[in-house]
């Protein structure tokens, strides 16, 4: 009863917080104005709304430019968790208050989000550390939105002007799967540990620890670890060398782990990035993390080789090898475009090669030609800009593809080097022996398939929403022109009878008929001219 109470509950705060910025506007709104009413709306609408914006906002696939800006100017508008509710969420989690688990526990947090809040304690053994602690009922709240998205997806897509310009159903489907990644602190944990071992033996990159025993779904306890940030590190006057040593360590902490273990940081903001003495980087926060498979590594090393090297075709097939093209390009309108892309990454007069340029202006290209790309490109491109405006904050001069394109050609020498250990040749071994040997039963069977006429093939369709579309209007257009028919011809036949009660003279029955049948026809017809499928 009270879950149904507290959903009810949410579905009124939602309809207030549209009709305050009037949903008509959503119906019918004024151009100019939508992406900035959008973005309001969902900074009101609380956390989840807040995520889903943020998470469109580097993704130009799904929604049009001018809304991915303004949905780039969201903030993180919240309270502070009382210090009740967070002495509950530890007594939820662990069985115990934070009294209970720490020497000390600072209740005032030292940050606070959307989705949690981070505040400093000291474990028994003395050891300093930084707790995050996740917003109580988070999950229900945003499982709960979900749910609401889901059921009104359908009304948002056909009749607003937001399912005019995006794929709703592809947008909710995005951010589910992103948003339980976030909610999951075990799988930031362990994400924070795949970069904690990458740069065990890096002096220059720093990764806070994870204590595990102290960590949970919605608690993740994590080493402190001090360190300024850039509007501070900007404030002190830094040699060239100096600042040119902090900036290679910065692309160094993206790039290293990205080719070595096919992960990357998704999210290095300023706020998460930090720097100590001795041209150290600190990096926190790793509940975005990409992830590429050998394959697609080599496609992003061979992209900034082919870069350096103004190389367009090589740059043009990789972005046809990259995506999946939906429909026929133009060849040589698709030279132009790339040329000019590959000219203005090449064509910065300060810090060299701009890669951000280049990763911005495939998905722009992609968009363009219905190339899809995989939804780990849109995470690289936001790392990839956050990181090269950070670099070039810290050192303007130096030309950043001095330091990526060594480690990329690095990556690419180490993939023509086979594998030697024992472990490497007996897998390879048995992948061709057990090829060699399943081939011929596999085309005796097709063979035997073809010749019993069982051959079958199966045929997936591709962004046909709109025929689906199409023909329910037009079957349903149908079936109420034949409704109405009939009772136009119902009705004239008893008016034709001149039966039953009169009304001036004419069956009552028959004039009722014909008026509404009047009535709903002009229905009919003045929501066709408003829908512009009057054909």
């Amino acid at each position: 009863m009270a879950r149904k109470y507290r959903k009810v509950s949410r579905y009124r705060e939602i309809t207030g917080i549209l009709v305050k910025y009037g949903f008509r506007y959503l119906l019918k709104p004024h151009k100019c104005l939508l992406p900035q009413m959008v973005r309001m709306v969902f900074e009101d609408l609380g956390p989840t709304f807040v995520k889903m914006g943020q998470l469109l906002s580097a993704r130009p696939d799904l929604i049009p430019r001018d809304y991915v800006e303004e949905l780039s100017r969201l903030q993180d508008n919240v309270e502070e968790v009382p210090e009740s509710e967070i002495r509950n969420q530890f007594i939820k989690e662990m069985g115990k208050s934070p009294e209970e688990v720490f020497l000390e526990f600072n209740y005032k947090p030292m940050a606070s989000a959307s989705i949690g809040q981070v505040h400093e304690a000291v474990l028994p053994d003395g050891s300093k550390v930084v707790i995050k602690v996740q917003r109580p009922h988070l999950k229900q709240l945003i499982d709960g939105d979900i749910k609401i998205l889901k059921r009104f997806a359908g009304i948002l897509q056909k009749r607003t002007v937001i399912g005019k310009v995006c794929d709703v159903y592809e947008i909710i489907d995005v951010f589910e799967r992103q948003i339980h990644k976030e909610l999951d602190y075990l799988t930031e944990a362990v994400n924070t540990e795949a970069f904690f071992k990458e740069f065990a033996d890096e002096e220059s990159i720093i990764v806070p620890g994870i204590f595990s025993d102290y960590t949970t779904k919605e608690i993740l306890t994590m080493e402190f670890v001090k360190g300024i940030r850039v509007e501070e590190f900007e404030e002190h006057n830094y040699s060239y060398d100096e600042r040119s040593l902090y900036a290679s360590n910065m692309m160094l902490s993206i790039y290293r782990p990205l080719f070595e273990r096919g992960i990357f940081h998704g999210d290095p903001h300023p706020g998460n990035v930090l720097f100590q003495d001795n041209y150290r980087i600190v990096l926190i926060d790793f509940g975005i993390v990409g992830r590429f498979d050998r394959y697609f590594r080599r496609m992003v090393a061979e992209l900034l080789v082919a870069l350096a090297d103004r190389d367009v075709p090589a740059v043009m097939n990789i972005i046809m090898e990259t995506g999946r093209t939906t429909r026929r390009i133009h060849q040589q309108r698709f030279f132009e475009d790339v040329s000019e892309i590959v000219e203005k990454a090449n064509g910065v007069t300060r810090g060299g090669i701009a890669l951000s340029q280049l990763i911005n202006g495939m998905i722009a290209i992609s968009i363009e030609y219905g190339i899809k790309m995989p939804d780990n490109l849109f995470i690289l491109g936001k790392t990839v800009m956050i990181s090269e405006n950070m670099s070039r904050r810290i050192c303007p001069e130096l030309d950043i593809s001095e330091v990526i394109k060594p480690i990329a050609a690095e990556y690419l020498r180490g993939t023509l080097r086979p594998e030697v250990h024992n472990g490497s040749i007996y897998k390879q071994l048995s992948s061709i022996t057990e090829g060699m040997t399943t081939f011929p039963v596999d085309v005796c069977k097709a063979v035997r398939n073809f010749a019993n006429n069982d051959t079958r093939i199966t045929f997936y369709h591709r962004n046909l929403n709109w025929l689906h579309d199409m023909l329910d209007i037009s079957s349903s257009r149908i079936a109420f022109g034949l409704i109405l028919a009939a009772l136009i011809v119902g009705s004239a036949l008893i008016m034709h009878a001149g039966k039953g009660p009169l009304l001036w003279g004419y069956p009552v029955l028959g004039t009722i008929g014909f008026v509404f049948s009047g009535l709903m026809g002009i229905m009919v017809l003045v929501a066709m001219l408003n829908s512009g499928r009057l054909r």
